[in-house]
């Protein structure tokens, strides 16, 4: 092994830590504003609407195309490198490519998934907004309002 990839790894880490620190601060942030708003909103006369999706189709996406790369990079890196050896029956690539091939399935079937469920929660959010929308709800609440004739 080459001594020189302690030090490698070691200058590289800070390139991927400090982004992924960076983005965690900046997400954890984010929801904290977006709870704020909506504990807010929940005061307010009007009934709350669709303020954003709850899982986001960037996760949805993010499983179903980064996990079946990921798998056949592994498996190709796997493949790549592999030296047959002598008392091998079945050569490790083949197992490899069967994993990427599972795994890639499975990750595509969790995006189904997630995807199927963040669409029916949204309907069922936005039937909610509209039923309370056409509920014969005041637009402003009448005690906010102080009229000089009606005190005494």
């Amino acid at each position: 092994m080459d001594p020189l990839i302690i030090p490698v790894i070691a200058i590289l880490m800070p390139l991927l830590l400090v982004p992924t620190i960076l983005t965690l601060k900046h997400r954890h942030k984010r929801r904290e504003w977006e709870h704020m708003e909506r504990m807010r909103a929940l005061n307010g006369p009007q009934p709350l609407t669709r303020l954003g999706n709850w899982v986001g189709g960037g996760g949805v996406a993010a499983i179903g195309a980064g996990v079946p790369i990921a798998s056949v990079l592994a498996a190709l890196v796997i493949t790549l490198s592999w030296q047959e050896m002598p008392y091998e029956p079945i050569p490790v690539p083949v197992f490899a490519w069967a994993g990427a091939v599972v795994i890639s399935l499975a990750g595509l079937g969790t995006s189904l998934l997630l995807a199927l469920l963040q669409a029916r929660t949204q309907r069922q959010l936005d039937a909610a907004a509209v039923a309370e929308l056409r509920a014969d709800k005041p637009v402003f609440d009448p005690d906010t309002f102080d009229v000089v004739g009606t005190r005494g």
